[in-house]
């Protein structure tokens, strides 16, 4: 809202030009911006490096996981080489994901800027952003480092910040699904967790993916899926406490609203 504010009467028809004025009064407001604990300090330090960024790219991974991507929904298009190169087995996409993670924080106000303005005044999405989820922690491996740092350079190659020849795309893993759609499985309570089915396979709706042991009386809880879609992620607790959340599937139909990554 105040980069909105500030931008009033100081637009015009060149969108290249705006571009360059959106960049700056970005980099003012986050200069003027005194944090107020650590952790807002690191944002701070984080964002102005890459607030005016062609390319934010935001790498990770989860607890066990097959490669995935998170971006934006106006850069579904842009994303393909990169998630192609990859490999990615999910591709999420949001507008707005209600948590402000790092790469929307870069990308997202790009979009909303051009819907507040309108035609008249034309911004592109001038930062593809997106977080790279670079599988598992255990998955720690010298072909891995390799093959995803090559992905990585022929994305940028692909972007035209590297000169030679592009490579080409593999052919797609997987189509991009709403992060709406991602389903959160929890457990309705403690137990000894013992998962039936692997990261990397589809699975039905009704699918058991996992069977909860209750330690003290023996019983067996069997965790379904709810949706349709690819199992993609899934906890490295095998103990676990009511409410945890232990795996995520991605299905193609959104029915989530709110904190779609937190929750």
């Amino acid at each position: 809202p105040q980069l909105k504010e500030t931008l009033r009467d100081r637009l015009g028809p060149d969108a290249d030009a705006n571009v360059s004025v959106v960049r700056i009064e970005a980099l003012r407001l986050l200069d003027g911006w005194q944090p107020l604990t650590e952790t807002e300090a690191m944002k701070k330090t984080l964002l102005t490096l890459a607030v005016d960024a062609d390319v934010a790219l935001d790498l990770h991974c989860d607890h066990e996981a097959m490669m995935h991507v998170y971006t934006g929904t106006p850069l579904v298009d842009r994303a393909k080489p990169l998630t192609q190169l990859l490999g990615a087995h999910a591709v999420l996409t949001a507008r707005e994901s209600g948590d402000d993670p790092f790469d929307e924080a870069c990308s997202r106000t790009w979009w909303e800027l051009a819907e507040h303005f309108g035609p008249a005044f034309p911004i592109p999405c001038a930062c593809f952003s997106a977080t790279v989820e670079l599988r598992g922690e255990l998955d720690v491996r010298h072909d891995y480092a390799e093959r995803d740092a090559d992905a990585l350079l022929g994305f940028l190659t692909h972007e035209g910040f590297i000169r030679g020849e592009p490579p080409a795309l593999p052919a797609p893993l997987c189509e991009a699904t709403p992060l709406e759609g991602v389903e959160p499985i929890a457990v309705p309570h403690g137990g000894l967790l013992v998962f039936v089915r692997d990261i990397g396979e589809q699975v039905d709706r009704g699918t058991v993916i996992a069977e909860l042991i209750d330690p003290i009386s023996g019983e067996v809880t069997p965790l379904r899926t709810t949706v349709t879609g690819m199992f993609f992620a899934r906890t490295r607790a095998r103990f676990v406490q009511r409410g945890m959340r232990i795996a995520k599937v991605a299905g193609a139909v959104p029915f989530r609203t709110g904190k779609l990554m937190g929750e």
